[in-house]
């Protein structure tokens, strides 16, 4: 779903986000990623995301085709040497806000930078501790509390994809009630991930809401059909209509 950008272009791309950004260092996935406060990557349709042609290893997030740039990503950012690339491609490109790192209109090259004098090599942003904490909780030990409580503080730690592990945790705990909005806000921030749907779906029929949730989980399937995640809901919507 990634489109590529020939080298040495980046400085045409749109602006970046006037907004400030959230930086996650994930040393378990070998990955920097910065992204608008309040937004998040997950289902992101073809076109908006943009991918450096040398090697697939810098990407950026769009908002719209059009713009503005509202993420970026660095794979390696620790072997990833921005001295070595042209002026264009990282200095002169898109601009960002991080205030974890003391920046305001920074390029990529400058948070590369910034992140290196800030963090140690392999050293984690505390939402990624959180993050990879609580997928071992519930995967590892089976322990929803301690999933629960860990999602809390991943989302405190400014990573928006902690509404979606929260909001289906708290499902997997019969609290659908409490999961339900914090999966409603993460439809509103991913509107294309078939996934997140499908868990909206699936907590408004746990509330006893089955119509809402066959909206839902047909918006999941629609979302499949259009090149999104598969999901469990064809077999849900089934089940709810009594089909089969």
């Amino acid at each position: 779903m990634e489109e590529e950008i020939e080298e040495g272009t980046l400085v045409d791309l749109p602006p970046g986000t006037p907004h400030p950004c959230h930086l996650t260092l994930d040393p378990d996935e070998d990955l920097l990623c910065v992204v608008e406060y309040g937004a998040v990557w997950d289902g992101a349709p073809y076109g908006h995301v943009l991918a450096l042609e040398e090697d697939g290893r810098l990407t950026f997030l769009l908002r719209e085709p059009t713009g503005p740039v509202i993420a970026f990503a660095v794979d390696e950012p620790w072997e990833f040497d921005p001295l070595s690339l042209d002026v264009t491609e990282l200095w002169e490109g898109p601009r960002f806000t991080v205030p974890v790192l003391g920046l305001r209109d920074a390029s990529v090259g400058e948070v590369l930078l910034a992140t290196r004098g800030r963090f140690a090599e392999g050293e984690p942003t505390t939402d990624a501790i959180h993050f990879h904490a609580a997928i071992a909780a519930k995967e590892q030990d089976d322990d929803l509390v301690a999933a629960e409580g860990n999602w809390r503080m991943c989302l405190e730690a400014g990573d928006m994809k902690a509404h979606f592990g929260l909001g289906y945790t708290l499902v997997d705990q019969g609290r659908a009630r409490e999961g339900y909005d914090h999966l409603r806000i993460y439809t509103e921030l991913t509107p294309r991930n078939a996934w997140s749907w499908c868990w909206l779906g699936r907590a408004a029929e746990a509330v006893g809401d089955p119509e809402e949730a066959a909206i839902h989980y047909e918006r999941a399937v629609s979302l499949e059909a259009g090149g999104s995640f598969e999901t469990d809901a064809p077999e849900l919507l089934a089940a709810l209509r009594g089909d089969g």
